[in-house]
């Protein structure tokens, strides 16, 4: 006997089919294969920490994204939040790491955990600091900027010492950027560009290695000058062009 396919029945087996998913995603997340109860906050985090010791990251953002967004007023929306920004730190993704971070120090400036979220957000960008010292040094500033922060607020904590041992190497990697844009300029005789990029380094940093080159470079352009005044009106084509594919300094 054939059977029709009412309307009637075409709605019926819709509403069947999604109590059927419903059910299904309340009691699965990810692809791990393991049942969660998702109306369990503390067992959803649970299993989120599972997954982060088995080293099944992206099923643990998964898992602390379901939490955050299902229990937002839940201890433990806060709780994974921050380490949301833990796993997105032992992934090497630094830039979502260190936003993740912010975000938990911007919404919870008074937690007891504030301390580690504003020293992660330094590590954060300090990982990030590219290499040679020819590239954009942007994630360099941030990081002596995000520590700077962590120490004037917890100079006692038990990190402070590993973040201020960042900072004098990001101070070391920024004056030899300075210098590293000064010795460009200088070779090729452009001295009243190169001048004030050793000036800078040491403004700015005064006790570094750097800082003692820029000063002998300075006392010799100022001999080449007194010498050659002609070479004060030498200036490079461009300053806005970038070291990093050119071999040119960028400002």
């Amino acid at each position: 006997m054939r059977c029709f396919f009412t309307p009637k029945r075409a709605v019926l087996s819709i509403l069947t089919a999604a109590v059927l998913f419903a059910g299904t995603s309340t009691f699965n997340i990810g692809c791990s294969g393991k049942s969660v109860d998702e109306s369990d906050p503390a067992q959803l985090y649970a299993d989120a920490e599972e997954e982060i010791k088995n080293d099944h990251y992206q099923i643990a953002i998964e898992k602390l994204r379901a939490i955050k967004n299902k229990f937002p007023y839940s201890k433990y929306a806060l709780d994974a939040q921050l380490r949301l920004a833990d796993v997105y730190f032992m992934q090497d993704s630094y830039p979502e790491a260190a936003a993740s971070y912010e975000t938990f120090r911007d919404l919870h400036p008074k937690h007891e955990r504030v301390a580690y979220a504003m020293f992660r957000i330094g590590k954060s960008y300090f990982n990030d600091i590219p290499s040679p010292i020819s590239r954009d040094m942007t994630s360099a500033v941030k990081a002596m900027d995000s520590y700077n922060d962590y120490l004037r607020r917890f100079p006692s904590e038990k990190d402070a010492e590993e973040a201020r041992k960042d900072v004098a190497e990001i101070r070391r990697n920024l004056a030899e950027k300075e210098l590293y844009v000064g010795n460009f300029y200088y070779k090729r005789d452009f001295y009243e560009s190169a001048k004030p990029r050793f000036q800078k380094v040491i403004a700015l940093y005064p006790e570094t290695e750097a800082a003692n080159e820029a000063k002998a470079k300075i006392a010799k352009i100022d001999k080449i000058l007194t010498e050659n005044p002609e070479l004060r009106y030498a200036k490079p084509a461009s300053s806005s062009e970038s070291t990093e594919d050119t071999g040119k300094p960028s400002p």
